[in-house]
């Protein structure tokens, strides 16, 4: 199956022929806002996970399970939505999505023990699993021949988010308010992203579909090999990223003694790092191999990750999760673009399948972490990453000698 065969069943009824105009310009801001809150507050219970993890008592499993089990409960959500959001009601489904996000924002804010905290992180993933269902998807929609660029500059915009989220959350902290005020001041940037999301005239899924009446080709996709090997490359580009994303600021905190404000220039310098990487991937993505890219980035990544491990001092911590953010930035974004390009343009049911198989490994990894390092400590749990890196390494050969023959049959 080639990326212009991926939809073979007829529209069982157009009733308008002419497209509607596109909000083009409503639904970039909405986009925008979006994904730096998107970031923000993937990355609140990072910064504060030390001073949060003290007043509830939890151990670093249970840290680590918070970022698990909101990255799984985003999965149903993920495959739901990525299923039917192909339909006139995504909109709806967007905005709600938000909606849940800014609800588990003030759950979390009012949690006073680990079950409570528990069920607004829950909540809170379940919203994360309906943006991720259908932003990106939306973004190579409204820019199909240029998807590559698309999806790493929107993800440098989540990026930038993860920086703007770590550094208000690390004042804040620093300034003695407590780690509650930041999830009620974030609630205020999701709620206007679910209000402009609201905007109607979104693209067609495809040039030659409307949005009433796409059927994916689900069964398709499964039977493509190439959707497998991008599958299970996205496990472990996801899953290093989510490590990176989950534990930058506990890990200079419980192994090199940094304050809060330093825990959070651990996630600073790791997510400016990562804009500059995306934005920078966004700006050579017609002059470069994506794979190859890929294939460089996650060597450089597994060496910074490596590092970790043996870091002796504050300084170095936070210059390796720098590299660490820079190498990381290409996978998630471009594996998608890859398989947009190779398998099927602009589905959200194919991106949403991807983008599950990340979050699988996005569950796994932050858990895996916080196990080991209850077990032998943190430096030892920073290890997952690098070995995510040499199966990532693989993987990518993989895709490479895959493409390849496509390219020449």
């Amino acid at each position: 199956m080639t990326a212009t065969d991926c939809r073979t069943e007829e529209p069982e009824q157009i009733v308008d022929a002419t497209p509607s105009p596109v909000a083009y310009r409503r639904l970039m801001v909405a986009s925008v806002v979006c994904m730096l809150m998107f970031g923000a507050v993937q990355v609140l219970p990072a910064v504060a996970l030390d001073v949060l993890g003290e007043d509830l008592g939890l151990n670093f499993e249970q840290r680590g399970l918070l970022f698990s089990i909101r990255i799984a409960a985003a999965l149903p959500a993920l495959l739901l939505i990525g299923h039917f959001a192909e339909r006139p009601f995504k909109r709806h489904v967007l905005s709600w999505g938000l909606m849940a996000i800014a609800l588990a924002q003030m759950l979390i804010a009012l949690a006073s023990s680990y079950a409570g905290l528990l069920c607004g992180v829950v909540v809170s993933g379940i919203g994360l699993g309906v943006v991720e269902a259908i932003v990106n998807p939306l973004l190579v929609q409204l820019h199909p021949s240029r998807s590559a660029w698309a999806l790493n500059i929107i993800n440098a915009i989540f990026a930038l988010g993860l920086v703007v989220g770590a550094l208000s959350t690390g004042e804040l902290l620093q300034a003695g308010f407590g780690w509650r005020l930041t999830f009620w001041l974030w609630m205020v940037p999701t709620l206007l992203a679910a209000v402009l999301y609201l905007t109607p005239h979104y693209p067609a899924p495809s040039p030659t579909s409307d949005s009433r009446h796409v059927r994916p080709d689900v069964g398709g996709f499964a039977a493509n090999p190439l959707f497998w090997m991008l599958a299970a490359a996205m496990v472990f580009g996801g899953g290093c990223e989510s490590g990176l994303t989950s534990w930058a600021p506990n890990f200079v905190v419980e192994e090199l003694g940094a304050s809060a404000r330093g825990g959070a220039w651990a996630t600073i310098l790791y997510g400016s790092f990562m804009a500059i990487g995306r934005f920078g991937i966004g700006s050579i993505s017609g002059a470069v191999s994506p794979l190859r890219i890929m294939l460089l980035s996650a060597i450089f990544c597994g060496a910074a990750t490596l590092g970790l491990a043996f870091a002796p001092h504050l300084w170095a911590a936070w210059l390796l999760f720098g590299l660490g953010g820079l190498f990381v930035s290409c996978f998630w974004p471009t594996l998608l673009a890859v398989g947009s390009d190779q398998i099927c343009v602009g589905s959200m049911s194919l991106l949403s399948l991807l983008a599950t198989a990340g979050i699988i490994g996005s569950v796994v990894v932050p858990w895996v972490i916080g196990a080991l390092g209850d077990a032998v400590g943190l430096r030892a749990g920073i290890l997952v990453l690098p070995a995510s890196m040499v199966l990532l390494i693989v993987m990518l050969v993989m895709i490479g000698r895959r493409v390849h023959a496509r390219s020449v049959t």
